[in-house]
């Protein structure tokens, strides 16, 4: 077997780990370019005298410059081994760090101390993944024609229910913060034809769920001349799309968090409202037509499947004004929800209703009523030009505790915004 000469490497970083014992000094460093830990070992005669014992000073935390040569070591965590030549300390850190976050903090000291938290390899992870899907959806959506746009996130009009919105104080007058850019990417189909964006979207739920934030990262997309079935044949090659990325691409994040993943097969079991209604009776729900199917239920109902599902065709009684009335049947809509397993749904869908008479009968309806006059410019879509068209959200999130089996939806972003945390 030929052995590899070392390789001259300079690295900056954060001590994960440390210990000195006599003439070595142990350091994991964590540099953010991926979470895995290199491991450092430091010799006193192969350092600098007062750099050798600067190192008997520094805490986790602590911020290095090393240079040293890199070389394969089956000893050290994933397999290499960095060995020092030179160490500057930038920032030594201070002993109490270990104490801001012990092993067995509570849930509101690990998010009061976020910024720490944050620090570790698993947060890491999870961070990097996040982005990465992002960077998936971008390649995937470019790829079928679609363009980035930037709605506005302070509306005036709500998407749906107004008892989730947030109201602000916009100068003299009273504004909100948005649900979804929906309505505002309908109208950027006239210009674009097939647009997305991913922007912040507020639901101010009194929820107490693992799959609930009052502000989320939301992934939305709309389509001119493509009806319910081309949608949700779509979303499918989205949701393969991200998979196969992730296991090609972020393998060691999904070992990481021990988490198996199998490429869904297409078609998705399609599951009509009604019939998702007799089958949960069969699983012991007490449930009527008409009802929501709250957090439990569902999951109960994708369990039973064992894959991801489309729950789809909702009666027209629970969808807001802009959903797509089926022809065949007028008591539903072309409205659809991707229910994932242990989790529930990750995207709401639907094609969009383009029938001005149907929309304002049913804005009627609504409770409270709601003025055509208040969405004179989304009408205006529908008097000049309208074509069928579809849309979808997506929860990111959601997808992120879905592919990791995360505890919590909290740990699937940055900082939580949740009903009792507004800190950090």
């Amino acid at each position: 077997m030929v052995k590899e000469d070392p390789v001259p490497v300079t690295l900056e970083g954060w001590v994960w780990q440390f210990r000195k014992q006599g003439k070595l000094a142990f350091i994991e460093l964590f540099d953010g370019s991926t979470w895995k830990i290199v491991q450092v070992t430091a010799k006193k005669n192969k350092l600098p005298e007062n750099k050798f014992e600067a190192l008997g000073k520094i805490y986790r935390g602590a911020s290095l410059k090393i240079k040293g040569s890199l070389k394969a070591d089956g000893r050290a965590p994933y397999g290499i081994e960095v060995l020092a030549e030179d160490i500057d300390v930038i920032h030594p850190s201070k002993e109490e760090f270990d104490q801001q976050v012990p092993q067995d903090a509570g849930i509101d000291v690990r998010l009061n101390k976020r910024h720490i938290v944050l620090r570790s390899p698993k947060s890491s992870a999870i961070l990097k993944l996040r982005s990465h899907i992002l960077k998936y959806s971008r390649e995937f959506f470019y790829s079928r024609g679609a363009e980035e746009v930037t709605p506005p996130t302070i509306v005036e009009t709500q998407a749906e229910g107004g008892a989730e919105l947030f109201e602000i104080k916009y100068f003299d007058r009273k504004a909100f913060l948005t649900q979804s850019s929906q309505l505002y990417l309908e109208s950027a189909i006239y210009s674009l034809g097939n647009v997305f964006c991913i922007l912040p979207s507020f639901r101010a739920e009194k929820s107490r769920t693992r799959r609930h934030l009052t502000e989320y990262t939301h992934v939305e997309g709309e389509y001119a001349f493509m009806e319910f079935e081309g949608l949700k044949d779509y979303l499918e090659d989205y949701i393969i799309y991200m998979i196969t990325q992730i296991k090609e691409n972020d393998s060691d994040i999904l070992d990481l968090f021990e988490k198996k993943v199998e490429i869904p097969s297409k078609p998705f079991p399609r599951v009509a409202y009604n019939e998702a209604i007799e089958k949960l009776k069969e699983l012991g729900h007490e449930i009527e037509y008409g009802e929501d199917i709250s957090d439990a239920p569902e999951r109960d109902l994708v369990n039973y499947y064992g894959v991801p599902i489309i729950l789809e065709h909702f009666p027209t009684s629970m969808k807001p004004f802009y959903h797509k009335i089926n022809e065949e049947d007028p008591s539903i809509t072309n409205s659809a929800d991707f229910i994932f397993p242990n989790l529930g749904e990750i995207i709401g869908c639907g094609e969009r209703e383009t029938d001005i008479e149907s929309m304002i009968d049913r804005m009627a309806k609504m409770d409270p009523p709601v003025s055509p006059d208040e969405y004179y410019w989304y009408m205006d879509l529908r008097r000049y030009g309208s074509v069928p068209h579809s849309g979808f959200g997506l929860g990111l999130e959601r997808f992120l505790v879905w592919i990791l089996d995360l505890e919590h939806i909290r740990d699937a972003t940055l900082y939580p915004r949740l009903m009792n945390r507004l800190s950090p």
